[in-house]
């Protein structure tokens, strides 16, 4: 037991001698101005604000300038002649100028006449509505009788009818005379005229071709190897 404890002395002094050792060397070189090479970053990092700029690019493209949307003005009625062409290719028009008139004697005639109609017909209205007012007073005193009266309220709903009836011809007299005046859908140019004094108008037969809005498209294909 007292040669074991004799060993464990031994190795603990020896320990202590070496770790001794190993600070006094390092002590000796920091001494003499010795020091440890300093490892170098592998990457660095340089911090930068972005700024705008161009990168200026050309491709080569070809293709037609065309019109955006381009409207086709033609008459609405039929029969009747052109007496007057207000536009001419390369005008600039708004929505609803007259570009032409078609000759509108004879619906002007016919819108008259409606019209005397539609006056004539109020006109037996009141009558017919006093008639039937006087025979619902004298309904409660007998002096008439129920036949009568029902004849007299009869008559004013015909008359009524009559002019609802009459009013309706003249809206539709006042639509054809004013579809003698052929206008611009939308505000634009005129690309294209095919009307002529003296020609008899059909509908749908092409007028006038108008540039919406004066807006042209440059439509052109790109070659792949550009896209």
């Amino acid at each position: 037991m007292k040669t074991m404890n004799n060993k464990t002395l031994v190795l603990g002094v020896a320990a202590i001698a070496a770790a001794f050792a190993v600070w006094a060397a390092d002590d000796k070189a920091a001494t003499n101005g010795v020091t440890s090479p300093v490892v170098k970053a592998a990457l660095t990092v340089t911090a930068t604000t972005p700024q705008p700029g161009r990168w200026p690019a050309t491709i080569s493209a070809n293709g037609n300038v065309a019109a955006w949307q381009e409207a086709i003005i033609s008459a609405e009625t039929q029969g009747l002649r052109l007496t007057e062409v207000r536009a001419q290719v390369g005008d600039r028009v708004k929505r609803g100028q007259v570009l032409a008139l078609l000759s509108a004697d004879t619906l002007a005639a016919d819108a008259a006449a409606t019209r005397a109609g539609v006056a004539e017909a109020e006109a037996n209205q009141a009558e017919a509505a006093a008639n039937a007012e006087r025979a619902r007073q004298l309904q409660a005193s007998g002096a008439i009788s129920a036949q009568q009266i029902q004849q007299y309220v009869t008559a004013e709903a015909t008359a009524k009818a009559r002019v609802a009836s009459m009013q309706a011809q003249l809206n539709a007299a006042q639509v054809r005379l004013a579809q003698t005046r052929v206008t611009a859908p939308d505000d634009g140019v005129i690309s294209a005229r095919m009307a002529t004094i003296g020609a008899v108008a059909q509908p749908g037969q092409e007028l006038f071709k108008l540039i919406r809005k004066e807006r042209l498209e440059w439509r052109a294909d790109v070659a792949a190897t550009e896209l």
